[in-house]
C-alpha cells in the first residue's frame, strides 16, 4: 500500500454483545449509502479490527464491489487473546450479524483471517444461517500442528501441565513457553480433541468444516510461514473435505501469512469470487 493518507468512508461503531455487558468496537465501511450486502471480517489471533493493510484493502474495495464491510474487535483482540474463550466467537459474530440486520442488511459473507477462519467456520457450521451467503478463509492454519512443530517433544508435556492446571481450577495460569497463553487458551488451540484445535486439523476429519454448505473460498500465501504442509496440499485437502455448494482455493505467489505486498490484488480476487458466487 502506498505512503499516501488512506481514507476509508464509513463510521467508527461500538455495539453490544448479547448476554454480557461488553461492547465490540470496529469500523463500518460504506460509501454514500449502505448496500444490501455486508461482509463481516474476523481478525486473527491477538489481532484487531484495523491494523493491517489486508483489512484496509477489504474495507476500501468492498463498497466498490457491492459489499459494505464491518471489521470489529472480537473478545480475543490484542492482549485479551491470552485468556480468550473460543466459544465467545458465537456471541461475537451473532452481535455483528445483529448490527447488520438492524441496518437493513439481509445478505452476509463471513471472512476470517488466520484464527478468524476457525471462528467463521465454527459459527456457520453451528448456526447454518441462510443469510450467510459465503465464507471466505484467508490463511486457515492448523494450530495443533503448529504447536507440535514449535514445541517439539515438549508439546505433550505442556498439554499435560495445562490439563492439570485446568482440572485444579487454575486455567488462567499463564504458560510463557506456550505463546504466553493461559493454560485453558493453550489447550483450546493445541489439543486436537477441542473444537478450536480440530476445525483445521488437516490430518483429521474436519467435522465442522464439512458442515459449511454455502460457497467457500480459501486461499494461502505461497510463502505461508505457519504452513506445516505445502499450501497446495492444504488446499486440496480442504477441497476433498468440503461439502460447500461451491468450493474454490488459490495460492498467492510470494505471499506470507498476512499477504504483505500482495494485499490489493488478493482482495480484488476475493471480491471477483464473491460477485461470481453470491446471487
Amino acid at each position: 500500500m502506498s505512503q499516501k493518507t488512506i481514507r476509508i468512508p464509513g463510521e467508527f461503531v461500538s455495539f453490544p454483545v448479547g448476554g454480557s455487558r461488553e461492547r465490540l468496537d470496529g469500523v463500518w465501511a460504506y460509501h454514500k449509502r449502505p448496500k444490501k450486502r455486508l461482509l463481516v471480517f474476523i481478525h486473527g489471533m491477538g489481532g484487531n479490527f484495523f491494523r493491517s493493510a489486508f483489512k484496509k484493502q477489504a474495507m476500501l474495495q468492498g463498497p466498490r464491489n457491492g459489499w459494505d464491510v464491518l471489521s470489529f474487535n472480537n473478545r480475543g483482540a490484542l492482549g485479551a487473546v491470552i485468556n480468550e474463550r473460543f466459544s465467545h466467537c458465537m456471541q461475537d459474530i451473532d452481535a455483528a450479524i445483529a448490527f447488520g440486520r438492524a441496518r437493513g442488511y439481509r445478505q452476509f459473507a463471513l471472512m476470517g483471517h488466520s484464527t478468524g477462519c476457525q471462528k467463521v467456520t465454527y459459527y456457520q457450521a453451528r448456526r447454518q444461517l441462510r443469510a450467510v451467503r459465503a465464507v471466505v478463509l484467508a490463511a486457515p492454519a492448523d494450530d495443533v500442528a503448529i504447536f507440535r512443530r514449535d514445541l517439539g517433544k515438549k508439546h505433550v508435556h505442556w498439554m499435560r501441565q495445562a490439563r492439570k492446571l485446568v482440572d485444579r481450577g487454575r486455567g488462567d495460569t499463564v504458560l510463557p513457553e506456550c505463546n504466553g497463553f493461559a493454560a485453558r487458551r493453550f489447550l483450546s488451540a493445541a489439543d486436537p480433541t477441542q473444537n478450536e484445535g480440530k476445525i483445521f486439523d488437516y490430518a483429521g476429519r474436519m467435522y465442522h468444516f464439512r458442515k459449511v454448505t454455502c460457497p467457500v473460498l480459501a486461499f494461502f500465501g505461497g510463502r505461508e510461514e505457519y504452513a506445516v504442509l505445502p499450501v497446495a496440499r492444504m488446499g486440496k485437502l480442504l477441497a476433498e473435505r468440503s461439502n460447500a455448494s461451491q468450493f474454490d482455493y488459490f495460492t498467492v505467489p510470494g505471499g506470507d501469512h498476512g499477504f504483505h505486498r500482495h494485499e490489493e490484488k488478493t482482495v480484488q480476487r476475493v471480491y471477483r469470487w464473491l460477485r461470481s458466487n453470491v446471487q
